[in-house]
């Protein structure tokens, strides 16, 4: 093989390699649980199609929203990590608890057929019982969009909240205490890679 050509053949693997660096380092979509987290945006409003759907627990906007748009992005990065109380990156977990709340947030990923990504948030409010709902987004080109309806039968239990999986890919329905024994699961969902299932 003539140096020509050897050198030809190098310039073009360089060509390969650093256009792959330049579309990785380019990429904005998130990877892990707490980048999408980091993500949302401040207010529950900031996602396409929340203002016209029913968000039973997400009434008062989410719980980590904190004055978002008078503070400074490094603030608001660093009061939403203080929230993290359980952060399991390889199963796509997290769980936000705050010492002014009476209640947690918590943050799940499943994993689609098509191979995207569908953020699960429930937040759950708690005073003599606990209650609260579910959504479900997508992220999409630097936009949220809620697809709860596409996904999931109900979004709301009055009697009790949604418990998303550290494990596993089933959501429970959990009683809150109003009228049954509180921690006692109602129903089971269960993720078939396109939308939940009630068992």
């Amino acid at each position: 093989m003539g140096i020509m050509l050897k050198l030809k053949l190098l310039m073009i693997g360089f060509v390969l390699v650093f256009s792959m660096f330049v579309v990785a380092a380019g990429q904005t979509q998130p990877r892990t649980v707490t980048d999408f987290y980091l993500t949302l945006p401040g207010s529950v409003n900031g996602i396409e199609g929340t203002q016209e759907s029913d968000l039973y627990g997400f009434e008062n906007d989410f719980r980590f929203y904190s004055n978002e748009r008078n503070e400074s992005k490094a603030e608001i990065l660093r009061y939403r990590k203080s929230l993290i109380k359980i952060e399991d990156i390889k199963n796509g977990y997290l769980r936000l608890e705050s010492d002014k709340w009476h209640g947690w947030v918590e943050l799940a990923l499943f994993k689609k057929a098509d191979g995207s990504t569908l953020v699960a948030i429930s937040q759950v409010e708690c005073g003599p019982v606990c209650s609260g709902g579910v959504i479900f987004c997508a992220y999409r080109n630097s936009h949220w969009k809620n697809v709860t309806q596409e996904v999931f039968s109900e979004s709301s239990s009055r009697r009790g909240y949604y418990a998303l999986p550290r494990v596993g890919t089933s959501i429970n329905s959990v009683c809150g205490g109003d009228g049954c024994r509180q921690g006692q699961v109602l129903a089971e969902f269960q993720w078939n890679k396109q939308k939940f299932i009630k068992k």
